[in-house]
Parts: C-alpha cells; sequence; structure tokens
C-alpha cells in the first residue's frame, strides 16, 4: 500500500512533471508545453493555497476538511494527463482517472494520513484539471505521440529506487502557522 501511495508523493511527481513538459518542448509542442505548465501550476497552486489556508490553526477537533490530501490531486492531475496522451475517448479518460483518484484516495485514508473529505477535495481538483488539459490540447494531441507515456514510466522507476522523499507537508505547515495564524484562528475565550 506504500509503494502506491508513494506514487503521488512529491519525489516521483515533480520529476515526471518536469520530464514531461521538457518532452513537449524538445518535440516543439508549445501549445501542449503551456497546457501542461498550466495544469500543473493550477492544480498544485489550488492545494497549496487550500493547504496554507486550512492548516493555519492546526488539526481541530470537529474538522472534517483540514488538509485537502496533494497525493491524491498530483497522482489524478498527472497520470489522468499522461492517459490524456494516449488520446482515448473522453469517457474512458475520466474513468481512469476517477479510478486513479479513488485508488490513491484509498491509500491516503488507510494509512492515516488524511480523511475521506480531503480525499475526494484532492481528486476532485485533480480531475478537473484532466478534464482542462483534454480539452485544451485535444486538436493538438493528434500531432504528439505517447512518448511521454514512456518517459514518465522511466522517471517513475528511477524515483522509486532512488527513494528520496521530501518534506513538503511539513514545510506546509510551518509557513501556514506563521504567516496565516494570526489573521485566521480565532483566540479562546477568557471568559467563563
Amino acid at each position: 500500500m506504500q509503494f502506491i501511495t508513494n506514487a503521488g508523493d512529491q519525489a516521483v511527481i515533480i520529476p515526471i512533471e518536469a520530464g514531461v513538459f521538457l518532452v513537449f518542448l524538445l518535440c516543439r509542442c508549445w501549445r501542449m508545453a503551456m497546457a501542461w505548465a498550466v495544469m500543473i501550476g493550477a492544480g498544485s497552486g489550488l492545494v497549496l493555497l487550500l493547504k496554507l489556508y486550512l492548516e493555519a490553526c492546526g488539526p481541530g477537533r470537529h474538522r472534517v476538511l483540514y488538509s485537502p490530501s496533494g497525493h491524491t490531486m498530483a497522482a489524478t492531475m498527472v497520470y489522468g494527463g499522461l492517459l490524456s496522451l494516449t488520446r482515448v475517448r473522453r469517457s474512458v479518460l475520466m474513468g481512469g482517472a476517477l479510478a486513479i483518484a479513488v485508488v490513491e484516495g484509498w491509500t491516503r485514508v488507510a494509512l492515516g494520513y488524511h480523511t475521506v473529505t480531503e480525499t475526494v477535495v484532492g481528486g476532485t481538483v485533480g480531475l478537473v484539471m484532466v478534464m482542462g488539459f483534454r480539452i485544451w490540447t485535444e486538436d493538438f494531441q493528434k500531432k504528439f505521440s505517447p512518448v511521454v507515456s514512456v518517459l514518465a514510466l522511466l522517471l517513475l522507476v528511477a524515483i522509486f529506487v532512488r527513494g528520496w522523499h521530501p518534506d513538503v507537508e511539513g514545510h506546509i505547515q510551518s509557513i501556514s502557522r506563521l504567516y496565516f495564524s494570526k489573521w485566521e484562528c480565532k483566540s479562546p475565550s477568557l471568559s467563563k
């Protein structure tokens, strides 16, 4: 199960994102490169902003949504984006991306990292990004071969062998609590 959940880890995702972007540039597929960069930036940026805002006050006892699942969003977005390059029908693409979101989300919940709600939020952001990428690039994908899928698998294997795991979540929590808690967190009432 840890192997599956690591497929959404930044140590795996960032090299794949960069590698795919580089392949688009080398192939002079400018629209594909721009769409890929926008998808990655928008999805990652949205989840980052949600995390910064929601994690400012720390985990609460009654909170259902504390930290949207970045692993679920990233795995759904990146692997769904790669699936889009195979030019499958939209229904197959969205079914495949949804399956990725469910499996990655399930591992995050089963390992105790996130709640179901947090993985649903992450998966939903990932699905929206995949659909946006597909819509923006559909006409241009006919000119592009699915060599990116091969590159991504090679990068995935290389990263799993290497074993580097950045503490992205820890940095997000620290920044959130340092800069956002003074505006968003209410002090406990001193009156009885």
